[in-house]
């Protein structure tokens, strides 16, 4: 049987026959994925965009196994075509309102369906666009919703040889991306987007590159309207574009992001987002890396969870940290990788997809660090079991030892070809 064969099958047994408390077959099945991720990049194979296609077309029926996220997704757009603002109401207050309102809150889980929703406004559209085509049944919906996904992920194909290309390096580097099993689970399989933020992303990079800084700075605005972590790579635009269209730049992506939010205007909208938003900083704990052993230096010191006072000073190191890089090293592409590394190197909550977009800047780079943690960070499903969750220190050791190992030495030899 050929490498593309097995894998197509590993997906299927993956999509189709797995339980996320189920970490031993989890693991057994994408370390397969992955060995036949490397042969395949490493061969002349001629058909990797085909093969990529196909690894998607075989999830395509399934409902996502590893995340109840998608839930929420269906529940914001039913919410929206329903003339009802997803910011204004908490899923449990107005469950009535919601066509299979129960069904959808308890799938979601306790702690989406007692926050508002943090999505930015062009995902809410992408959701309400599921929702009206398939109004009332949730795999017509989660097909709506994956097509739009695998579309993004084309584009990101397309467009990101295009910029290779351009930097002259090898198109064929696209492939690190496109047959990435990171990337192909978590997104088309269990309908994460940040795909389709990267998509708008890469469009934005595309036009920047063309000197076509109106243009991108539209592509950039969706990508920021999809999710908001663009916003973390918006200073390094400062040394590259002289201050006049700086400024134009800006000022684009500035009103396409609050007019985005106008329809959705009302006297609790600022505090309801932000809140929300906020509970990423201090109050959600998952996966962390550095944040865990800031968080047992803080047990010893004081006896409690520091969690309130570790997520306000981190994020201020954040900005720092991006505001020496914006301003003292020219490197577009290296700094946005470092700064995005660092930002998740101290967050409080990593779940797998939230390193897809490093896995696209990594396209661009020599470096071997995002590969090795898109392999380890599997090791975050051993938390969940059949009815209790529990991370486990010997997995994160797993996870996170390797990985910093990897960025060091990279980072330290300074071997990196950024552009």
């Amino acid at each position: 049987m050929s490498i593309a064969g097995a894998c197509c099958i590993i997906f299927y047994v993956f999509a189709f026959h797995l339980e996320r408390s189920n970490f031993n077959l989890l693991l057994t099945l994408y370390s397969g994925l992955f060995l036949g991720y490397f042969f395949l990049i490493s061969s002349d194979y001629k058909y990797k965009f085909v093969l990529g296609l196909i690894f998607r077309m075989v999830l395509v029926l399934q409902i996502p196994n590893l995340s109840q996220d998608f839930y929420r997704f269906i529940w914001d757009g039913r919410v929206l075509i329903s003339s009802i603002n997803p910011y204004s109401f908490l899923p449990i207050d107005i469950v009535e309102k919601v066509f299979d309102g129960q069904f959808l809150l308890d799938k979601m889980g306790n702690l989406s369906g007692h926050n508002h929703s943090n999505y930015p406004p062009l995902n809410q559209l992408i959701f309400a666009i599921g929702a009206f085509l398939s109004p009332k049944n949730v795999l017509g919906n989660v097909l709506v919703l994956r097509t739009l996904i695998i579309l993004a992920d084309i584009g990101i194909y397309i467009f990101g040889r295009k910029i290779l290309e351009f930097l002259n390096l090898e198109k064929e580097k696209i492939h690190y991306y496109f047959l990435n099993p990171l990337v192909i689970i978590e997104l088309t399989g269990n309908l994460h987007f940040e795909g389709v933020m990267m998509s708008f992303l890469c469009l934005g990079f595309y036009f920047f590159y063309k000197n076509k800084y109106s243009i991108s700075a539209v592509f950039i605005a969706l990508a920021i309207l999809t999710k908001l972590i663009p916003l973390l790579l918006l200073p390094f635009f400062i040394k590259k574009i002289a201050t006049k269209k700086l400024i134009a730049f800006y000022a684009i992506i500035g009103n396409l992001c609050i007019a985005a939010f106008l329809p959705f205007f009302d006297s609790n909208l600022f505090e309801n987002y932000s809140k929300t938003v906020g509970l990423w900083f201090t109050n959600f704990e998952f996966n962390g890396s550095i944040y865990y052993l800031l968080r047992e230096i803080g047990y010893w010191i004081t006896g409690y969870n520091m969690i309130a006072i570790i997520g306000k000073i981190t994020p201020v190191f954040i900005v720092f940290y991006i505001g020496y890089l914006a301003f003292t090293k020219s490197n577009f592409l290296e700094n946005q990788y470092l700064a995005l590394m660092v930002y998740f190197f101290l967050s409080t909550t990593i779940h797998p997809w939230y390193l897809i977009s490093m896995i696209f800047l990594g396209v661009f780079l020599n470096t071997k660090s995002i590969w090795f943690w898109s392999f380890t960070v599997i090791f975050s499903y051993a938390a969940y079991g059949v009815n209790y969750f529990q991370e486990k220190p010997i997995f994160l050791i797993f996870e996170y030892l390797p990985v910093f190992t990897l960025f060091y030495l990279e980072h330290r030899n300074r071997k990196i070809n950024y552009s």
